[in-house]
């Protein structure tokens, strides 16, 4: 490869650790533009709303202290992504992007065939890594388990001992948390979001919050506590899931007879619930039009007809009558969580 830039395309991987695309580009040896984009286009998107954007903001907060203690910041920029990429090409003679898989929503697919479009354009190297237990391009789904299980015993990728620096590259804080771009006010509280945090609560769950998981994990406020709260960093990607996997395997294996008897079941519940996870997102991957029809068509067009202002508001604000349905959606408003 040439001493040109490369970029490291940050979406929902805000992390250092286990980083295939920021390890890879890093080894290149040349200077690394690590790249997150605020596209406004995505935050009009109606699953789109300001409590991401504050759990995003700490993450990007993290994300650039550590980019920097390792010699290059984060590069923020505003605006369409194919543009912005076009515009770092032509500014800084960038020659290769290195990014995650995604599995996101209809937008975020187009936008990303998009950027392959232009990369192709300009002869730009695309290079994209798998992403969590998914697998893309499957034949079968027989193979899935397989491959997901063997993806989660692999060594966990070190972080970057030093990002050689993109010269010239400006620098600029992403938008502030309450930017109009962000659609609605938050009511309630937000969780913390960005890595030290996820560290954080990974390791209480492990520790004594898993001891009752499977006792706690529908009811409402005694859920916040005994549920892991890693959701949103698994969503975000301030851990990899191939992270948690293996910090389960590494806590069953330290557990005393005594302690196996308060943990054991809840780690199993709590790591087959991990594999669930990659196992939905799995579905998205292979049938991507499940986020607009039913998966089964037998149910198009049963209940549209029938919605009722009304009762969506009861529902979503947590007033329709019905004591276990309100407290999870009260909470939800509230506390910005909601129940298994």
């Amino acid at each position: 490869m040439s001493g040109k830039p490369c970029i490291v395309w940050f979406k929902r991987d805000l992390r250092f650790h286990d980083h295939a695309p920021l390890l890879a580009a890093a080894e290149t040896g040349r200077p690394v533009i690590p790249l997150y984009i605020v596209e406004p286009e995505l935050w009009k998107q109606p699953d789109a709303a300001r409590r991401h954007w504050y759990f995003i903001h700490d993450c990007l907060t993290d994300l650039n202290s550590a980019l920097t203690d390792m010699g290059q910041p984060l590069v923020v920029r505003v605006g369409n992504a194919v543009d912005v990429i076009a515009d770092i090409h032509r500014e800084f003679g960038a020659r290769d992007v290195f990014s995650h898989e995604e599995t996101g929503n209809a937008w975020t697919y187009a936008r990303d065939l998009a950027v392959a479009k232009l990369c192709a354009d300009l002869g730009i190297g695309v290079h994209e890594f798998p992403c969590n237990g998914v697998v893309r391009r499957l034949h079968s789904r027989d193979d899935w388990s397989l491959i997901r299980n063997a993806r989660m015993a692999e060594a966990i990728k070190p972080k970057p001992v030093a990002l050689q620096p993109a010269v010239n590259c400006p620098l600029q804080p992403p938008p502030g948390k309450e930017d109009p771009m962000f659609d609605d006010p938050v009511e309630g509280r937000v969780q913390k979001g960005g890595r030290k945090s996820a560290v954080s609560d990974l390791r209480s769950f492990l520790a004594h919050r898993s001891e009752r998981y499977l006792f706690h994990i529908s009811a409402p406020l005694a859920s916040e506590v005994h549920c892991s709260r890693l959701s949103a960093h698994l969503a975000w990607g301030t851990l990899s899931v191939r992270e948690v996997a293996q910090a389960i395997a590494n806590r069953r294996k330290q557990l005393s007879p005594t302690e196996k008897q308060r943990f054991g079941r809840n780690l199993s519940a709590f790591g087959a619930r991990l594999a669930w996870r990659c196992h939905f997102i799995q579905k998205l991957e292979d049938q991507p039009s499940i986020e607009t029809t039913c998966m089964h068509p037998a149910f198009e067009g049963i209940r549209e007809k029938d919605h009722n202002d009304a009762y969506f508001h009861a529902w979503s604000t947590g007033q329709t009558g019905y004591p276990f349905i309100d407290a999870c959606m009260r909470n939800l408003v509230s506390e910005g969580w909601i129940t298994f």
